[in-house]
């Protein structure tokens, strides 16, 4: 058994007995590595250990995971950018695990999309349940949105003439009454269009939205990125979304 694995092991129930929980984790020093992909696994959770940025987005481009751990000091990549990338197309569990304490870092790993934050020496267990309780929330967010989209449910707006955004599942609704299920960085666009509707909104407004708390190093591109993927989700949805760019400014939502 390599060393580091014996302070790691631990031996609690299958966290899900019905379903492994995919974990993937990205952490540069092997040893450690290994130690948390085995105790993992040890746990029932289905894990995949990446030492590079790289070796990650390869797998996961053709195995998506359930939550991903992410180290902030890595050779290719920093945590902070990977985290904002997941963010801004998926909704899957982030956790950071890493040497970085400082309160800064992790006001801005939470802020930047994490769904934990943890500092090493990073205990199995507390990682487990914290992994457990986030995927959790997450499957229950994406039930009570299936839930909202089904014809006939009784609290879906249908047909009322505006748009509607339903925050608590965060589904838009087009006039018609056609839904469109929001991703969290897309729900972070429209609700601060949505606060100022018919107004022109500052990209840098709608940055701050997505978690950017550090503008001057914040890649304003993808709040264009996530304006186009939603224009196209919703012309694939057969819905005309009045959002419009603003020369100079931003983004407007007519409605």
């Amino acid at each position: 058994m390599p060393e580091g694995k014996e302070r790691c092991m631990v031996n609690i129930p299958n966290p899900n007995p019905d379903k492994k929980i995919t974990v993937y984790l990205i952490e540069d020093e092997e040893d450690l590595q290994e130690a948390l992909v085995y105790s993992l696994e040890q746990l029932g959770f289905k894990a995949s250990g990446f030492s590079t940025a790289a070796e990650f987005y390869r797998a996961y481009a053709v195995n998506r995971c359930d939550v991903v751990v992410i180290d902030i000091e890595l050779p290719d990549e920093n945590g902070f950018s990977i985290a904002q990338h997941l963010r801004s197309a998926s909704n899957v569990g982030i956790v950071f695990a890493t040497a970085r304490g400082d309160l800064s870092d992790r006001v801005r790993g939470l802020r930047g999309g994490a769904d934990a934050y943890f500092v090493k020496p990073v205990h199995a267990e507390e990682l487990a349940a914290s992994i457990e309780a986030i995927y959790r929330r997450i499957k229950a967010a994406e039930a009570s949105a299936d839930r909202a989209l089904q014809p006939h449910h009784p609290e879906a707006p249908r047909g009322t003439g505006h748009w509607v955004l339903k925050e608590g599942d965060w589904i838009l609704y087009a006039p018609d009454g056609r839904a469109l299920r929001l991703t969290m960085s897309e729900r972070a666009i429209v609700s601060s269009l949505f606060k100022q509707r018919n107004k022109p909104v500052d990209r840098t407004q709608l940055a701050a939205a997505l978690g950017g708390g550090d503008l001057e190093n914040f890649d304003l591109q993808r709040v264009d990125a996530v304006v186009s993927r939603l224009r196209r989700k919703a012309t694939a949805a057969g819905i005309s979304l009045p959002l419009h760019a603003v020369r100079g400014t931003g983004y407007q939502f007519h409605a």
